[in-house]
Protein backbone atom coordinates (compact mmCIF):
# COMPACT_ATOMS: atom_id res chain seq x y z
CA UNK A 1 0.00 0.00 0.00
CA UNK A 2 1.24 3.46 -0.94
CA UNK A 3 1.38 6.05 1.72
CA UNK A 4 -0.51 9.29 1.21
CA UNK A 5 2.72 11.07 0.43
CA UNK A 6 3.77 8.47 -2.12
CA UNK A 7 0.31 8.63 -3.80
CA UNK A 8 0.63 12.41 -4.09
CA UNK A 9 4.04 12.02 -5.70
CA UNK A 10 2.73 9.48 -8.22
CA UNK A 11 -0.21 11.76 -9.13
CA UNK A 12 2.12 14.71 -9.56
CA UNK A 13 4.41 12.65 -11.79
CA UNK A 14 1.50 11.52 -13.99
CA UNK A 15 0.31 15.11 -14.31
CA UNK A 16 3.78 16.22 -15.45
CA UNK A 17 3.96 13.37 -18.01
CA UNK A 18 0.52 14.23 -19.44
CA UNK A 19 1.39 17.93 -19.69
CA UNK A 20 4.62 17.24 -21.57
CA UNK A 21 2.84 14.83 -23.95
CA UNK A 22 0.06 17.34 -24.71
CA UNK A 23 2.65 20.08 -25.26
CA UNK A 24 4.53 17.89 -27.74
CA UNK A 25 1.37 17.03 -29.60
CA UNK A 26 0.42 20.69 -29.88
CA UNK A 27 3.84 21.63 -31.15
CA UNK A 28 3.79 18.82 -33.69
CA UNK A 29 0.37 19.89 -34.93
CA UNK A 30 1.49 23.52 -35.11
CA UNK A 31 4.66 22.55 -36.96
CA UNK A 32 2.62 20.44 -39.38
CA UNK A 33 0.37 23.37 -40.12
CA UNK A 34 3.30 25.69 -40.73
CA UNK A 35 5.00 23.45 -43.31
CA UNK A 36 1.84 22.37 -45.08
CA UNK A 37 2.24 23.01 -48.85
CA UNK A 38 -0.12 25.58 -50.40
CA UNK A 39 -2.64 24.28 -52.94
CA UNK A 40 -1.26 23.96 -56.47
CA UNK A 41 -2.27 26.75 -58.89
CA UNK A 42 -4.86 25.65 -61.42
CA UNK A 43 -5.54 28.12 -64.22
CA UNK A 44 -9.17 28.64 -65.16
CA UNK A 45 -10.16 27.01 -68.47
CA UNK A 46 -9.65 29.20 -71.49
CA UNK A 47 -12.73 30.83 -72.94
CA UNK A 48 -13.93 29.15 -76.16
CA UNK A 49 -12.76 30.98 -79.24
CA UNK A 50 -15.27 31.97 -81.90
CA UNK A 51 -14.57 30.39 -85.26
CA UNK A 52 -13.65 33.07 -87.75
CA UNK A 53 -14.25 32.56 -91.48
CA UNK A 54 -11.14 31.40 -93.26
CA UNK A 55 -11.02 33.89 -96.12
CA UNK A 56 -8.35 32.90 -98.63
CA UNK A 57 -7.79 34.76 -101.88
CA UNK A 58 -9.30 32.95 -104.86
CA UNK A 59 -6.96 31.51 -107.46
CA UNK A 60 -7.88 31.04 -111.12
CA UNK A 61 -7.49 27.20 -111.17
CA UNK A 62 -9.90 26.74 -108.24
CA UNK A 63 -12.33 29.25 -109.77
CA UNK A 64 -12.26 27.26 -113.01
CA UNK A 65 -12.89 24.08 -111.02
CA UNK A 66 -15.94 25.67 -109.37
CA UNK A 67 -17.26 26.72 -112.79
CA UNK A 68 -16.84 23.18 -114.13
CA UNK A 69 -18.63 21.78 -111.08
CA UNK A 70 -21.76 23.80 -111.91
CA UNK A 71 -21.67 24.29 -115.68
CA UNK A 72 -19.58 21.29 -116.72
CA UNK A 73 -17.93 22.47 -119.98
CA UNK A 74 -20.81 24.67 -121.23
CA UNK A 75 -19.34 27.95 -119.90
CA UNK A 76 -15.86 29.25 -119.14
CA UNK A 77 -14.29 32.15 -117.27
CA UNK A 78 -14.09 35.25 -119.50
CA UNK A 79 -10.43 36.38 -119.39
CA UNK A 80 -11.11 39.76 -121.02
CA UNK A 81 -12.28 41.26 -117.72
CA UNK A 82 -10.03 42.36 -114.89
CA UNK A 83 -11.02 41.26 -112.38
CA UNK A 84 -12.99 38.37 -113.82
CA UNK A 85 -13.95 37.03 -110.37
CA UNK A 86 -14.43 38.30 -106.82
CA UNK A 87 -15.53 36.75 -103.54
CA UNK A 88 -17.78 37.88 -100.69
CA UNK A 89 -20.75 36.85 -98.59
CA UNK A 90 -23.34 38.05 -101.08
CA UNK A 91 -26.41 36.29 -99.67
CA UNK A 92 -25.61 37.01 -96.02
CA UNK A 93 -25.35 33.45 -94.68
CA UNK A 94 -21.81 33.87 -93.25
CA UNK A 95 -20.33 31.72 -96.02
CA UNK A 96 -18.03 33.03 -98.75
CA UNK A 97 -19.51 33.08 -102.28
CA UNK A 98 -17.89 33.38 -105.68
CA UNK A 99 -18.94 35.87 -108.38
CA UNK A 100 -17.33 35.07 -111.73
CA UNK A 101 -17.78 36.48 -115.23
CA UNK A 102 -18.53 33.78 -117.79
CA UNK A 103 -19.05 33.37 -121.49
CA UNK A 104 -20.99 30.42 -122.94
CA UNK A 105 -19.20 27.92 -125.12
CA UNK A 106 -20.78 28.42 -128.59
CA UNK A 107 -21.45 24.76 -129.36
CA UNK A 108 -22.84 24.14 -125.84
CA UNK A 109 -25.80 26.53 -125.90
CA UNK A 110 -28.22 23.63 -125.69
CA UNK A 111 -26.73 22.68 -122.32
CA UNK A 112 -26.91 26.30 -121.12
CA UNK A 113 -30.60 26.41 -122.07
CA UNK A 114 -31.69 22.98 -120.89
CA UNK A 115 -35.18 22.76 -119.41
CA UNK A 116 -34.11 22.07 -115.83
CA UNK A 117 -30.65 23.57 -115.29
CA UNK A 118 -28.88 23.41 -111.94
CA UNK A 119 -28.77 27.21 -111.75
CA UNK A 120 -31.29 30.07 -111.72
CA UNK A 121 -31.16 32.34 -114.76
CA UNK A 122 -32.19 35.89 -113.85
CA UNK A 123 -32.05 39.46 -115.17
CA UNK A 124 -31.55 41.81 -112.18
CA UNK A 125 -32.60 44.81 -114.28
CA UNK A 126 -36.13 43.42 -114.35
CA UNK A 127 -38.46 43.42 -111.37
CA UNK A 128 -39.89 40.16 -110.08
CA UNK A 129 -43.09 40.32 -112.14
CA UNK A 130 -41.11 41.22 -115.29
CA UNK A 131 -38.95 38.09 -115.27
CA UNK A 132 -39.73 36.27 -118.48
CA UNK A 133 -40.04 32.48 -118.51
CA UNK A 134 -38.49 32.46 -121.98
CA UNK A 135 -35.29 34.09 -120.69
CA UNK A 136 -32.36 32.21 -122.16
CA UNK A 137 -28.63 32.38 -122.84
CA UNK A 138 -27.41 33.72 -126.18
CA UNK A 139 -24.06 32.99 -127.81
CA UNK A 140 -22.70 36.52 -127.28
CA UNK A 141 -23.96 36.91 -123.72
CA UNK A 142 -21.56 37.92 -120.99
CA UNK A 143 -22.88 36.44 -117.75
CA UNK A 144 -22.22 36.82 -114.05
CA UNK A 145 -22.45 33.57 -112.11
CA UNK A 146 -22.71 33.77 -108.32
CA UNK A 147 -21.96 30.42 -106.70
CA UNK A 148 -23.12 30.36 -103.09
CA UNK A 149 -20.85 28.82 -100.48
CA UNK A 150 -21.65 25.59 -98.66
CA UNK A 151 -20.14 23.85 -95.63
CA UNK A 152 -16.70 24.54 -94.18
CA UNK A 153 -15.06 25.10 -97.60
CA UNK A 154 -17.54 27.74 -98.77
CA UNK A 155 -17.68 28.12 -102.58
CA UNK A 156 -14.78 25.67 -102.95
CA UNK A 157 -16.85 22.83 -101.44
CA UNK A 158 -17.71 19.98 -103.80
CA UNK A 159 -21.39 20.38 -102.82
CA UNK A 160 -21.49 24.14 -103.44
CA UNK A 161 -23.74 24.18 -106.49
CA UNK A 162 -26.50 26.69 -105.67
CA UNK A 163 -25.92 29.28 -108.38
CA UNK A 164 -27.55 32.39 -109.81
CA UNK A 165 -26.70 33.12 -113.44
CA UNK A 166 -27.27 36.82 -114.14
CA UNK A 167 -27.77 38.47 -117.53
CA UNK A 168 -27.18 42.10 -118.53
CA UNK A 169 -25.31 43.15 -115.39
CA UNK A 170 -21.65 42.67 -116.26
CA UNK A 171 -19.94 46.06 -116.12
CA UNK A 172 -16.46 47.29 -115.25
CA UNK A 173 -14.47 47.97 -112.08
CA UNK A 174 -16.09 45.23 -110.05
CA UNK A 175 -15.42 45.39 -106.32
CA UNK A 176 -16.99 44.15 -103.09
CA UNK A 177 -18.57 46.46 -100.53
CA UNK A 178 -19.90 45.43 -97.15
CA UNK A 179 -23.40 46.49 -96.16
CA UNK A 180 -21.87 48.88 -93.61
CA UNK A 181 -19.66 50.52 -96.27
CA UNK A 182 -22.64 50.77 -98.61
CA UNK A 183 -24.81 52.48 -96.00
CA UNK A 184 -22.02 54.85 -95.00
CA UNK A 185 -21.37 55.89 -98.62
CA UNK A 186 -25.06 56.70 -99.17
CA UNK A 187 -26.01 58.10 -95.80
CA UNK A 188 -29.33 59.93 -95.91
CA UNK A 189 -30.69 58.07 -98.95
CA UNK A 190 -33.46 55.49 -99.07
CA UNK A 191 -31.58 52.25 -99.62
CA UNK A 192 -32.54 48.68 -100.45
CA UNK A 193 -32.20 46.11 -97.69
CA UNK A 194 -29.24 44.06 -98.84
CA UNK A 195 -28.76 40.76 -96.99
CA UNK A 196 -25.00 40.54 -97.46
CA UNK A 197 -22.06 42.08 -99.29
CA UNK A 198 -22.75 44.07 -102.46
CA UNK A 199 -20.98 44.11 -105.83
CA UNK A 200 -20.13 47.65 -106.87
CA UNK A 201 -19.53 48.31 -110.56
CA UNK A 202 -20.02 50.73 -113.43
CA UNK A 203 -22.83 49.56 -115.69
CA UNK A 204 -23.92 51.44 -118.81
CA UNK A 205 -22.27 54.62 -117.59
CA UNK A 206 -23.82 54.51 -114.11
CA UNK A 207 -22.22 53.49 -110.84
CA UNK A 208 -24.40 51.05 -108.95
CA UNK A 209 -24.59 47.86 -106.94
CA UNK A 210 -25.77 44.30 -107.28
CA UNK A 211 -27.33 43.04 -104.07
CA UNK A 212 -29.21 40.01 -102.79
CA UNK A 213 -32.60 40.35 -101.07
CA UNK A 214 -35.83 38.38 -101.00
CA UNK A 215 -34.27 35.33 -102.69
CA UNK A 216 -33.11 37.21 -105.76
CA UNK A 217 -30.41 39.57 -107.03
CA UNK A 218 -31.34 43.13 -107.93
CA UNK A 219 -29.61 46.21 -109.29
CA UNK A 220 -29.38 49.44 -107.31
CA UNK A 221 -28.82 52.68 -109.22
CA UNK A 222 -28.67 55.60 -106.74
CA UNK A 223 -30.12 57.94 -109.37
CA UNK A 224 -33.13 55.79 -110.26
CA UNK A 225 -33.92 53.77 -107.15
CA UNK A 226 -37.52 53.88 -105.96
CA UNK A 227 -38.12 52.10 -102.65
CA UNK A 228 -40.97 49.64 -102.57
CA UNK A 229 -43.95 50.62 -100.41
CA UNK A 230 -44.10 49.00 -96.99
CA UNK A 231 -46.11 45.80 -96.81
CA UNK A 232 -49.60 46.54 -95.54
CA UNK A 233 -49.63 50.16 -96.67
CA UNK A 234 -53.21 51.24 -97.52
CA UNK A 235 -53.76 52.91 -100.89
CA UNK A 236 -56.74 54.70 -102.35
CA UNK A 237 -57.83 56.33 -99.11
CA UNK A 238 -59.31 53.13 -97.66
Amino acid sequence: MLTQRQACCVSLLLLIVLSVSCSNIGCSSKTSRLVEAPPAYQPSPASPQLKMPNVVSAKLPEVQEAVRRVFKDAAVVDPTFNPSFITGDFNGDSSQDLAVILKPVPDKLAEMNEQYPSWLLRDPLLSGNQQRPELNVQERDVLLAIIHGYGENDWRDSQATQTYLLKNVVGSNLSVKSAKEFQSAHNGRRLPRAQGDLIEETLRGSDGYLYYASSNYSWYDPKRFKPKPDVGMVHGGR
